[in-house]
């Protein structure tokens, strides 16, 4: 890259961070507040841990007592979510008494009555098992005309002319189309339905004729499970579950009872989830009717492609986001309570054939979670995801489900702390463990994390003190983040299509230039500058306001401001989102592309109007050869476009080192010698002061000098004892008219700690 003037001042960075600039010593006194300094240290209850309790087997009143007991003296949990179980099909027993049975409730009231003597909260979860949905099987047994649906496709290969007269097949058919297999015209034949029957003379040539049919979909649970995207079948779910609940027990909502867990809800098993009213959706949200379009659900039908499929899954996240998520948030907040819960596949590199949208899913939400489960570090680029839809939403608390499916083998006290302090480190300040089990000598999903585990229950008391301290400091306030990356939705829907035999799994068919998730492990783990994730039609809002080279997301709490945007690899874009990006970059932006830069539009005939734009920021076409090395092009305002066709750690850091002075830097950036562990940080400022946690997940002790931008009066808050004091030797210069603060961080390996400011002068 070209050495131009930013690149200087990257360098006189560097010196600073090596001691090459003159620094002056500071010392200070512990004059943080009582309050901040005894709540650290005995943490208030709301901020421990609440597990899940998974009920597999008969609950009695004694019992009820003296788990919930052995949970709050010897585990340290605060409350628990009670989860009752379907019964398996191999004999595993479930919940007795029967979910929602008269004795069943009874059974509930004692939970209540328990948790108010001891002084727990308890999380409403709201089935009989997961996922979500299925009213412990009444809601099959009443409204089975209110579960879920599936959208098939029925071909057939016709060589024409010919005449087509056919029965139509059982289901509510949302489309009939013929495809030339040569020329990929379509001729959409619902209009030459009558009786049931169609009836059509088809032209000459190979056709492949498809009908697009609705069919009630199968199970994977013991029972069916609600159509998620009709409100009218919600409603009637909610009548079952929600309803019964709070008929019974709302007057303990508010108080015993804060929070409502629902868990699951999107298309895991069930890819081709669709809903009687998609066809009408589709028409209000994208201004043309979808039926002629269908075959682009299973095949390329040419230049409209892409664009198509972006309409269809758009569609679907829309109808899922304000089907079962909104209507739960809105009857939790009518009723005083704080709704979380998740999707399947949230921290999965696509979001269409699992929950659709992350962002949109969580738009009703009070407290978006995110869920740690199937192994650590299992999806762990993913978890930003989530926290980044909740600062888009200005959330200020964000949930984990967390350790379920992780191996019982493996798992130890340790292990309690590396997910957790991961997930704090990526915005997470609300902990559910997975979990307690009523009979322990029986535990369906591993690890138990009880007071009944033998090799953790030494652990869990001072494990629950840590997670309270943590969980105290971080919710709430806002997140300083300057680095924004663009979430490639457009790209994740336009590629996707159903039943593809290159499809590995779901969750994770994304196409070769996708690398969104890679992006955001070079900036977590190993260039260590935080970042959020931008939603590319959000974008477009005015929540998100260009000026003086930056974009400012324009929360009431949760304020953040980006100076510089990622672009990640991607083939498909919308030419508005990108007409936006170029008028940052016309006012003195700094865009970074990482790999394959877009030439289609997710509108349809724009791609031309993508490829000029492209053109006029980067200065490249976006689909000619390049020889691999970094590209530069800059405007008269100051804005930089750099294009890295390799995106790896070192020219992303040499192009982000181009821009202003990072928030937090570190010298030497420690280097860990295996994946296993990582060295993170978020930074907050909360009340007026700066709140910084680092964290070492890893086996290796971690010595490195932090460089902070402003002056900072520091103190360590140490999460794991409780103990806070003057962090000492601090130094303090200034680079370029930007106060800088420097001090040593020494972290032992598997620990955090915490430094906070002194308030902020007003």
């Amino acid at each position: 890259m070209k050495n131009t003037g930013k690149t200087k001042m990257a360098l006189s960075f560097f010196m600073l961070l090596t001691g090459l600039t003159s620094l002056s010593c500071v010392s200070q006194r512990l004059d943080l507040p009582k309050a901040l300094i005894a709540d650290f240290k005995n943490p208030p209850a709301a901020y421990k841990p609440m597990p899940f309790w998974h009920i597999n087997g008969e609950l009695t009143t004694n019992g009820i007592r003296q788990q919930m007991k052995d949970a709050k003296e010897l585990g340290g949990f605060s409350g628990i979510s009670v989860l009752p179980l379907a019964p398996k099909k191999n004999g595993r027993p479930g919940t007795t008494p029967k979910f929602l049975s008269g004795e069943y409730l009874e059974r509930f009231q004692d939970v209540l009555d328990t948790a108010e003597e001891l002084d727990m909260e308890v999380i409403l979860y709201d089935d009989n098992d997961f996922p979500s949905g299925m009213a412990g099987g009444q809601l099959g047994e009443l409204y089975p005309q209110h579960t879920m649906k599936r959208l098939d496709k029925i071909e057939h290969m016709v060589r024409g002319p010919r005449q087509i007269r056919q029965k139509l097949p059982d289901g509510q058919v949302l489309s009939i189309v013929a495809m030339n297999t040569e020329t990929l015209e379509r001729i959409e034949l619902t209009p030459f339905i009558n009786n049931n029957v169609l009836n059509y003379d088809l032209p000459a040539g190979s056709w492949k004729v498809m009908s697009f049919v609705l069919v009630k979909d199968s199970y994977h649970k013991a029972y069916p499970v609600v159509d998620y995207l009709d409100t009218t079948a919600v409603r009637k779910l909610m009548e079952l579950t929600y309803g019964v609940h709070q008929k019974n027990f709302g007057d303990y909502f508010g108080t015993t009872i804060k929070k409502v867990f629902f868990d699951d809800v999107g298309f895991w098993k069930h890819p081709r989830t669709w809903t009687g009213r998609f066809n009408e959706k589709f028409k209000e949200l994208n201004g043309y009717d979808p039926k002629p379009w269908y075959p682009a659900l299973w095949y390329d039908i040419g230049p409209q492609t892409e664009s198509v499929r972006h309409a269809f899954f758009k569609t679907r996240a829309e109808l899922l986001a304000e089907g079962f998520p909104k209507l739960v948030g809105e009857w939790a907040k009518a009723n005083g309570l704080k709704d979380t819960g998740h999707p399947p596949g949230n921290y999965d590199p696509t979001p269409i054939d699992m929950n659709a949208d992350i962002f949109k899913f969580y738009r009703h939400m009070a407290m978006p979670l995110t869920d740690a489960i199937i192994g650590y570090q299992f999806g762990q680029n993913g978890h930003k995801l989530i926290s980044s839809a909740a600062d888009y939403y200005d959330k200020p608390v964000v949930s984990t489900e967390i350790y379920g499916a992780y191996k019982e083998k493996t798992f130890d006290s340790l292990m309690l702390y590396r997910s957790a302090m991961d997930l704090f480190s990526r915005g997470v300040n609300f902990v559910v463990p997975h979990g307690l089990w009523y009979n322990p000598e029986q535990v369906y999903i591993s690890p138990l994390v009880s007071p009944y585990s033998e090799k953790l229950a030494p652990a869990l008391p001072e494990y629950s003190e840590f997670v309270g301290r943590a969980c105290m400091l971080l919710q709430g306030g806002k997140r300083v983040s300057e680095i924004g990356v663009f979430y490639p939705f457009e790209e994740l829907a336009g590629w996707y299509r159903f039943e593809d035999p290159a499809n590995p799994r779901q969750g994770f068919f994304i196409s070769p230039e996708t690398n969104y998730m890679e992006i955001s492990g070079l900036l977590t783990n190993d260039i260590r500058q935080d970042f959020t994730f931008i939603h590319p039609e959000f974008f477009l809002e005015d929540k998100y306001a260009i000026q003086n080279g930056a974009v400012t997301l324009s929360n009431l709490e949760n304020k953040q401001t980006y100076k510089a945007l990622i672009l990640t690899g991607c083939k498909v874009i919308s030419a508005k989102t990108l007409e936006k990006l170029k008028a940052y970059y016309d006012q003195g932006g700094l865009v970074i592309s990482t790999g394959q830069l877009p030439y289609k539009s997710s509108e349809m005939g724009k791609d031309e109007q993508v490829k000029t734009l492209i053109k006029q920021m980067f200065g490249v076409d976006a689909n000619a050869p390049l020889d691999g090395n970094p590209h530069i092009n800059q405007n008269n305002s100051g804005g930089r476009a750099i294009h890295l066709p390799d995106a790896n750690e070192a020219e992303l850091s040499k192009a982000l080192a181009v821009g202003p002075t990072p928030d937090v830097a570190f010298s030497p950036n420690p280097t860990l010698a295996s994946d296993f562990g990582k060295f993170n940080y978020i930074h907050k400022i909360k009340e007026g002061r700066h709140i910084y946690f680092f964290s070492n997940s890893s086996d290796e002790d971690i010595e490195t000098q932090v460089t902070l931008k402003g002056d900072v009066t520091l103190f360590e808050a140490n999460p794991h004892t409780g103990q806070i004091s003057p962090l000492t030797n601090t130094t303090k210069g200034t680079l370029h008219n930007q106060v800088l603060t420097k001090a040593k961080l020494t972290l032992p390996a598997v620990s955090a700690v915490f430094w906070i400011s002194n308030e902020m002068p007003k």
